[in-house]
């Protein structure tokens, strides 16, 4: 019994041994949300970077190319849609998408003025690099 225990034993220490001589160091930056790690055929989309976008001429470039839907008018609709999206090294909308709705077309009509709208690219030591961003566009009926 004791010389099976001391073979169990001497197995145990002998793979922790070869597993920590295999087991990779984590570089510091990995928790730093602005790098990601991807394989090196694929473009990274950083979350947070040096210099977040910003709207070429703020957020009522936005609102002067959205139209209210009728529906949502007629329905009398009105709340906040978020819109997630890409905003490229050129500055331009890529891939928006419609993460909270408040029906009757509104998620639409937010992509649709959003997608001609320029942004300042967002930069990342300096450099202009691909940016996720999630904007909120409120819709409100005037009386």
């Amino acid at each position: 019994m004791l010389k099976k225990s001391i073979q169990l034993f001497s197995f145990v220490i002998a793979l922790l041994v070869v597993t920590s001589a295999n087991a990779e160091t984590v570089p510091d930056f990995v928790d730093n949300p602005a790098f990601e790690v991807v394989a090196d055929d694929s473009v990274t989309i950083y979350d947070v970077v040096d210099q977040m976008p910003e709207i070429d001429g703020g957020i009522k470039e936005v609102y002067k190319n959205i139209e209210y839907p009728r529906a949502a008018i007629a329905g009398r609709v009105e709340g906040r849609v978020f819109v997630k999206f890409v905003v490229d090294e050129n500055g331009d909308v890529k891939n928006p998408e419609v993460i909270k709705d408040i029906g009757a077309g509104c998620g639409q009509a937010a992509v649709e003025g959003i997608k001609k709208v320029k942004f300042t690219p967002g930069k990342l030591q300096g450099k202009p690099v691909k940016v996720y961003y999630t904007l909120p566009v409120s819709f409100k009926i005037n009386s």
